[in-house]
């Protein structure tokens, strides 16, 4: 039998049977995949499985990689690689609803034309200048094309989450609906405190250049569920109607982004006396049954990330212990919305803490620094120098948490029901808390306005704002807005009698658990939305420029355009990295660089002394001799010629011996892959062999 095995014959036939099942496995298992990598970084999430099983249309991806001019560069190779059998996998789990292309845009082909029509740009990615297309187009038949410009190594972390929005973005039939509720003039406006009218906020114009914009009136009693997110801005004084209405819209599943304040620079109230009036905003009871809480009466003092500021000519900046810059150690690095942020700034911001036994889970996004302790928002309203906040200051050690993410299964705020609604006397009827706590904030001020020495201590803006002014009566100015409204009054209850009524839709039942996780992000700033913090805009010829100067507003977009995808798309976490770092070769690498620039300054200063030198001897110059060389100019250049060809040699040089040590200790690791392995095979082989002989011998 093992004769006949062995024989010509059989060989082949044996061939051929393992050839033969190679084939047939290949085909029966080709979906059959092994993930062995540490952080299972070829494992798509559940979140990105359930966004591909749901996709609404289908979706062709184009893969653009430079392939041949990356050949020298293992580092960019390895990780295309890595993306191009990432997008196999999306592929292979879309049933069907994703078609991957790959394609090489060489220099001057038509695929590099196809890349650049695509909004891609080549992007340099060593010293020597070589370019390479990496990036990703995602096109659906509705929505358009969505791209990733280029995959930058640093957000390898977000790499499933990055790819996967696109996706979802291109398979949208419609583009996404947001409902808007505001307490600040975010669209623009009138300052009654300065008599000048105002830009809209440079933060909501991008998100009406983004998105599909409502605006909800505090009289609404029931949110859509076709908004795809709810933003709330300085929630002052909300209706019982509205605030039912977010509760509803939160326990049906809507995302929702708010933002509140202990003490909002930004609220001017109605102007004149309203504006020394209170000037927080919160959400108690939705915020209670949501398991977290907000102190209205708080103000974060931050001496880690205090910002400088002015105060006026003559003086020297004052850190300002409630005006913040934070910076990336206060972020929340496994957070999408804070990836690639490098500083946001916030004005008088309040510290939001999760409630023990909530049923919620907290996740901190922005912190503050152990620098920092609670102090009372009056001493922010009333101190006019920043100075005077350091007298108390005691830093408690502790990190607050000025925004935050709550998911998790809640109950309603509302378990007796829909507010009951109220008549126009009970509105307005006096007693009310609101009533009696803007009746105590109007006495207190204007005891302060009417003091014993008749002087008005101004509330400080935080930064920026408008100075608010004495107050005047204007009789005339009232009268004629009475008329008017009159007027409207009139006009509208005859467009009334020409229009007929349009039938009401039934309000939905009330329920008062939430249908799934709630998912909702809390801000304690209003101040950080407006333009001040964050942007300079100026207008030129009737368009608004902006320029940001911090990330606010990239802060404010990551938040919306993270929150209007599904469920699953929300649920994406960072991953582990693919990529791990060569230590030596950087470290060489570094070495290198380093030498490289003092080698490169020495070479700057040298022509700068020539430069000086040249022009000294110039000025020594007279007559017709201004406009030829001298002969000590002509040695001057001949000696810094000779002195720069001898620089530039030692830069070669340096960058010569870069590539032969990393060479070197490549060729060292390829020896001890090749045989440091074997050897030890070897050597394991012939003590077995001895340890073998040795206990034959003992027992012979």
């Amino acid at each position: 039998m093992t004769k006949r095995l062995f024989s010509g014959a059989g060989l082949i036939g044996l061939a051929a049977v393992v050839l033969i099942s190679v084939m047939l496995l290949n085909n029966l298992f080709k979906s059959l995949r092994v993930d062995l990598t540490e952080d299972n970084l070829y494992t798509l999430s559940d979140g990105t499985r359930n966004m591909l099983a749901n996709l609404q249309e289908p979706v062709t991806l184009t893969f653009y990689f430079t392939n041949k001019a990356s050949e020298d560069l293992p580092f960019w190779r390895t990780y295309a690689k890595r993306v191009h059998e990432l997008l196999e996998e999306y592929a292979e789990l879309a049933n069907g609803k994703l078609t991957l292309e790959v394609v090489d845009p060489e220099p001057f082909s038509e695929e590099e034309d196809k890349a650049s029509g695509a909004g891609l740009q080549a992007v340099p990615v060593n010293l020597g200048g070589t370019e390479l297309y990496f990036g990703l187009v995602a096109k659906g038949k509705s929505n358009g094309e969505q791209t990733i410009d280029f995959f930058q190594p640093d957000r390898e972390n977000f790499l499933e989450y990055d790819i996967s929005k696109i996706i979802f973005a291109a398979s949208q039939t419609k583009k996404p609906k947001v409902a808007l509720v505001a307490g600040l003039q975010v669209d623009g406006g009138y300052n009654m405190a300065t008599r000048q009218p105002t830009d809209p906020w440079m933060a909501v114009s991008q998100l009406d250049q983004l998105f599909e914009v409502e605006r909800l009136e505090d009289d609404t009693v029931e949110i859509s569920d076709d908004f795809d997110l709810l933003v709330i801005i300085h929630p002052k004084s909300l209706s019982d109607d509205m605030q039912f209405a977010i509760d509803q819209y939160v326990l049906r599943g809507g995302n929702t982004l708010i933002f509140v304040d202990p003490l909002a620079g930004q609220d001017t109230g109605g102007g004149m006396m309203m504006a020394m009036g209170p000037k927080s905003s919160n959400l108690e009871k939705l915020f209670s049954a949501w398991g977290v809480k907000m102190d209205s009466k708080k103000v974060v003092a931050d001496s880690g990330f205090a910002l400088s500021i002015s105060q006026g000519a003559g003086k020297r900046p004052v850190r300002h212990l409630g005006i913040l810059g934070l910076k990336q150690p206060a972020f929340n690095s496994e957070e999408v919305v804070m990836a690639e942020l490098e500083q946001i700034n916030m004005a008088t911001a309040g510290t939001i803490k999760a409630v023990e036994g909530s049923s919620t889970s907290f996740v901190p996004l922005i912190q503050s620094s152990t620098e920092a302790m609670l102090m009372d928002a009056s001493k922010f309203a009333m101190t006019t120098d920043p100075k005077k906040l350091y007298d108390n200051f005691k830093p408690t050690g502790e990190r607050y948490t000025l925004a935050a993410r709550i998911q998790g299964p809640v109950k309603t705020a509302f378990p007796d029901g829909r507010p009951e609604k109220k008549s126009e006397e009970e509105k307005v009827a006096p007693g009310t808390a609101m009533d009696k706590e803007n009746e105590a904030a109007t006495d207190s001020n204007e005891e302060e306005i009417t003091g014993e020495e008749g002087l008005v201590e101004q509330t400080p803006p935080p930064v920026g704002s408008e100075q608010v002014g004495p107050a005047t009566d204007e009789p005339e100015s009232t009268a004629a807005v009475d008329d008017e409204s009159e007027e409207n009054t009139v006009n509208v209850e005859a467009a009334k009698e020409g229009l007929e009524e349009e039938p009401k839709k039934p309000l939905l039942e009330p329920i008062t658990e939430s249908k799934q996780d709630i998912n909702v992000v809390v801000v304690a700033d209003t101040d950080m939305l407006a333009d001040m913090l964050w942007v300079s805009v100026r207008t030129f010829f009737g368009q608004r420029i902006a320029q940001p100067f911090a990330n606010n507003g990239a802060f404010f977009v990551n938040a919306v355009d993270n929150m209007v995808g599904n469920a699953d798309l929300i649920s994406i976490r960072s991953r582990g990295q693919f990529s791990r770092p060569f230590s030596v070769v950087d470290e060489i690498e570094k070495e290198a660089e380093d030498k490289f620039r003092v080698k490169e300054q020495e070479l700057l200063q040298r022509l700068n002394e020539t430069e000086s030198k040249l022009a000294e001897l110039q000025q020594q110059k007279q007559g017709e001799d201004q406009l030829s060389l001298s002969q000590e100019q002509q040695q001057e250049i001949e000696q810094f010629q000779k002195d720069k060809l001898a620089i530039r040699k030692e830069l070669r040089d340096v960058q010569h011996k870069l590539g032969q040590d990393i060479e070197a200790l490549g060729e060292n690791i390829k020896i001890l892959n090749i045989f440091l392995l074997p050897l030890l095979l070897t050597v394991l082989l012939i003590i077995s062999r001895l340890a073998a002989n040795k206990r034959q011998y003992v027992t012979a």
